[in-house]
């Protein structure tokens, strides 16, 4: 590894899917029973669709949720689904983002992106979240 690069922690991958999700939704999933839900009768038999990005933003669980803290223990997101419905490759996914971003710090310690964030252009689909392009500067 180079000098002064430091390893990269797996809390900072939580932090990172907890903070922008790549799937941002879950399958419909529908109501055994009528329930309300924020003041929102939903009634029994509907489909629902499970917004995961926001799930991942609720201040009771994560203060200042739309604040990216890469010292946040935030474990328990929602990134990969929960429960029965969790997805079965997740820790594969893990590991595999672990290895590739240790793998970048460590080649370009230096790295940056080469243009403001808010001109990163996101690809437009309904499930999958992720950039068209990431311009950096090695």
């Amino acid at each position: 590894m180079n000098e002064g690069v430091e390893a990269f922690r797996p809390t900072v991958l939580d932090e990172l899917l907890r903070f922008d999700s790549p799937v941002s939704t879950a399958t419909f999933r529908f109501t055994t029973e009528a329930v309300t839900l924020g003041g929102t009768e939903i009634p029994a038999s509907v489909p629902v669709l499970v917004a995961l990005g926001a799930a991942n933003r609720d201040p009771e669980r994560f203060p200042s949720p739309n604040q990216l803290d890469l010292d946040r223990d935030a474990a328990s997101h929602l990134s990969f689904g929960r429960g029965i419905h969790r997805c079965v490759g997740a820790p594969l996914a893990k590991i595999e983002a672990e290895i590739a971003l240790q793998a970048v710090l460590d080649r370009f310690p230096g790295i940056q992106l080469a243009v403001p964030s808010d001109r990163l252009e996101w690809r437009r689909t309904r499930l999958v979240r992720g950039l068209a392009a990431l311009p950096i500067q090695v």
